[in-house]
Parts: C-alpha cells; structure tokens; sequence
C-alpha cells in the first residue's frame, strides 16, 4: 500500500521543480519562491531513497544493482534538456538528477540491507556526507582531486559529495517519531542562528558549492515537510489535498513534462520567459501532458513493446547513441525528450523485470 505522506510530499516537490527551474527573479515574491524551489532536489532526493526502506528485504543484490545501473543510463536522457549547448554526455561527464538518485538509492538499499542502522545513523550519515565536503573542499585543487570532479565531488551539478546527504536525512524524517523531525527543524534554526551570531557567512541560497547555511536550511525544510506531512490523516490528503497526491504519484513522469514544456517555451515563444505567465504556462502545459500522454502512447501500443526486455536495450542504445548521430539542438533534445517519456512512463515494468535477479540463480528444487 502507497504511503500518501510520501505521494504529498513528492507533489510538492514537483510544484517546486517548477519555482527552481523556470529561475524568476522579477520582484521580492518571485525571488522568494525560486529560493524556496532551490530546495527542490533536497526533498526530491530525500523522499526518492526511502524506497530503499522497501526493497532491502524484498529483492536480492545483484536485480537492485542492475536496476538502478538501468536508471543510472537511461536518466542521461534529461541531461540535454537541462544542460545548455548540449553535445555528448562525456565531456565533461556530469551526474544530473537521475544519476544521483541512482547511486543514492543504491547506496540506502546496501546500507539497509546489511547493516539495517537506526534512525539516528542516517541522521549522522548525512551530517558526516556534508562534513567530508567541507574537508575535501581545501583540497579541490589538487590533482587528484580534480580527477574526481563533477562526480564524486565539487565542481559539478549533482555530485556524490555532498549530494548523498538528503538520502540519508529523508530516511532518518521517515524512521524516526515523527516528534524527531520537528527536534531536528527547530535544532537546525537554532544551529542557523547560531552560526549566524558567530560571523558565519550562512549563504542560505548558495546549493552550487554548499554551503553550511544551505545545509542547515535543507534539515530544516526537509524535516519540517515531512513532519506537516506525516501529521496529515489519509482522510484529509486524500480529499482536500488530491492534486498533489495526483502529482505524486506522477512525479517521474513530471519531472521530464515540466523540464521538455520549459524548454519548448525558452526557445519557441515570445513574451512568456521570465514574466509571471511562466508559472500558469508550464504548470497547465506539464499537467495536461501528464493527462494526455499515457493514452496517446496507449494507442500507439508502446505500453506492449516496453512489456518486452529487448525494447529496453534498444531504447538504452538509442539514449547513447543517439549523441552521435543527430546535430546538437532540437533534433537531438526533442529525440531525448520522447525517449526519457517512455522510460518515465514504463519504467516500472523494467524495474519489475530485473529487480528479482539473482547470482547464482535460484533453481527450482528437484522432486524426489
């Protein structure tokens, strides 16, 4: 059965993907609402690896590694549209969010699985994630280090160090009583303020090279949501809040609508960008697509091919092969743009193929 808290708190995420990309800095409110969208992937983030939570007993290694290693590929089909001038997925390579969530949900299954902490050890994982950033960050410049840019550390978009971090702190507002999260909002107000009495420069909105400000922020929001959340009756979410449970449920899904509709606005029309009908625009344009596209694709009876695994490779091939074939530009982003559709939409039936791998493979028992 589906946790609603988490279907709201992937809705709201969605509504903040919005705020984060569409970047509208007209007047104190609009500023105010893309700050508050920068905070997107760390909630994104943060409720996408508690399905670790469920997988750690339910599937064997070697199907949830395959899995996510499919995802990890096949989510390079985001990048050109959120990567200006894109060219090829290689130079530099950059993990983006579909990578992140990857490696992040691969990260908690391995953790829950053999180790099966509680709570509070994903709390001191993710403060000791972003600990290590502020270690290594003196280090940037040395040789080594630049060798594990845009990966593993800084600079890059959505790199291992610090980014691992919402994974671990969505599974410790998950676990732990619920009273916990909203200890850790108030603790991190205080540790903000704190910090800020000290002569600290907070830079709150600064989630590129991340600051402590944005990390306190990140507790704060992140532990306070889920705590409004988890309050929530399923009578309640249901009823008056269904929309966002709507685009919860949808939220995959969204995230490539709303970032192709962007896309399509910046470099086909006039008079939109940057003024507040950005909003309405995409939000009416990704919601109708999210209504449209599942019977369109229906009728087209590509629900019936992707049931098959062949077609998984084959699309897989086209993500990475088609870089090299089809000139920079629309061509290529819109190609990219319908092929992360059909992985958005089925990628559940490739996740129920694979997730029951085994190594060695089980045999059936011989009757004797």
């Amino acid at each position: 059965m589906r946790d609603p808290s988490l279907d709201l708190l992937k809705g709201i995420a969605c509504v903040m993907m919005v705020l984060a990309h569409t970047q509208l800095q007209l007047d104190l409110p609009s500023k105010a609402l893309t700050f508050l969208g920068s905070f997107t992937p760390i909630l994104f983030f943060a409720v996408s690896g508690i399905t670790a939570h469920f997988q750690a007993r339910k599937y064997p290694v070697v199907g949830i590694i395959v899995t996510y290693a499919m995802i990890f590929l096949l989510g390079l089909s985001f990048t050109p549209m959120a990567r200006e001038n894109f060219t090829n997925f290689w130079v530099p390579f950059d993990m983006d969010i579909l990578q992140i969530i990857a490696v992040g949900v691969l990260t908690l299954y391995l953790v829950q699985r053999f180790l099966n902490p509680s709570a509070w050890f994903h709390l001191g994982a993710a403060i000791g994630i972003f600990a290590l950033k502020l270690v290594t960050d003196p280090l940037r410049d040395t040789w080594w280090m630049a060798d594990l840019a845009y990966v593993f550390v800084e600079p890059g978009n959505f790199v291992i160090i610090p980014w691992l971090f919402p994974f671990f702190l969505g599974m410790f507002c998950y676990l732990a009583p619920n009273r916990h999260n909203l200890w850790l909002a108030g603790s991190a107000l205080l540790a903000m303020g704190a910090a800020w009495g000290a002569g600290v420069t907070l830079g709150i909105d600064n989630r590129w090279d991340m600051t402590i400000g944005y990390f306190l922020f990140s507790l704060f929001l992140t532990s306070l949501s889920f705590y409004i959340a988890r309050r929530w009756s399923a009578t309640f979410a249901t009823g008056v809040l269904a929309p966002l449970l709507w685009l919860g449920k949808s939220s995959f899904l969204f995230l490539y609508v709303h970032m192709g509709v962007i896309w399509l606005v910046r470099h086909y029309t006039e008079g939109i960008w940057g003024t507040y009908w950005i909003w309405p625009a995409v939000g009416a344009a990704s919601m109708l697509l999210i209504w449209v596209l599942p019977p369109l694709f229906g009728a087209l009876r590509i629900p019936a091919v992707m049931a098959r695994f062949p077609a998984w490779i084959l699309l897989l091939a086209l993500v990475l092969g088609t870089p090299l074939v089809l000139p920079a530009g629309a061509p290529l982003v819109l190609t990219q743009l319908v092929l992360g559709l059909i992985f958005s939409l089925y990628y559940a039936a490739l996740t129920q193929e694979l997730k029951g791998l085994a190594w060695p493979a089980v045999r059936p028992a011989q009757g004797g």
